[in-house]
């Protein structure tokens, strides 16, 4: 899709939406990306999709995408504030988006899609909120501590999809923590689908930073198909 690029200050945080051009019918479908730079790859990002909203909002991950306090890997700390970001995604941003641009109230229509730690936030806040429908975690830091059991525990809605990647590769790189990701992630499809949700997991070649524009291009392209078929599911 062709669009154009919109950037403002919203509650005192940076945000950017790519909205599409032409006269659309109904309601726009919209997906929300939880990772860094997006606001400069959008417009890449929204070549190969059908029309919707792309927004992002500028966010410090180790605070905004960590659901409670954590020790950090290095020197960094996990300071726990997913709640206050979500709630700005649900009670601000997601509003404003409807009477501005034509965003869709629709959960089905309304994908969560985060990278790394935003990963992480997306599959915590599948269980915190009924905002999405379609949730995906692109080599998400499913190693946070106490996180498996945060999913086996979680309650969702029927219908909710999920989208899960990581590369081939990741399991191999940094600290101890970091190299369980690979049994993390595949645990976390087991448990999703184990409770009845569909869910897609995709493998991808190399670690942690390799083809990330690539693996988002993938999960979009999901996001887009799901966001935009007729019906609800």
């Amino acid at each position: 899709m062709e669009g154009r690029m919109n950037l403002f200050s919203l509650q005192g945080r940076e945000c950017a939406c790519f909205v599409p051009n032409g006269d659309i019918k109904g309601k726009l479908p919209v997906s929300v990306l939880c990772g860094w730079g997006m606001k400069d790859k959008m417009p890449g990002f929204a070549e190969e999709l059908p029309p919707m909203l792309l927004f992002f909002v500028e966010s410090e991950g180790n605070r905004d995408f960590t659901p409670w306090p954590s020790p950090g890997l290095r020197e960094e700390e996990f300071t726990g504030e997913a709640a206050g970001y979500l709630s700005f995604l649900t009670e601000a941003a997601l509003p404003f988006l409807e009477e501005k641009f034509g965003a869709t109230a629709d959960r089905d229509k309304r994908a969560l899609l985060g990278y790394s730690l935003g990963g992480l936030f997306a599959l915590w806040a599948a269980g915190q909120t009924e905002a999405f429908g379609r949730y995906a975690s692109l080599s998400g830091s499913l190693w946070y501590e106490g996180f498996a059991g945060y999913l086996r525990e979680m309650r969702l809605s029927n219908g909710t999809e999920f989208y899960l990647s990581l590369g081939d590769r990741e399991k191999f790189g940094g600290p101890p923590l970091l190299r369980t990701v690979g049994e993390r992630t595949r645990e976390a499809v087991s448990i999703l689908s184990g409770k009845g949700f569909a869910v897609t997991m995709e493998w991808n070649r190399g670690g942690h930073g390799k083809g990330v524009d690539a693996r988002w291009k993938k999960a979009l392209h999901w996001a887009g198909g799901r966001l935009t078929q007729s019906g609800s599911h």
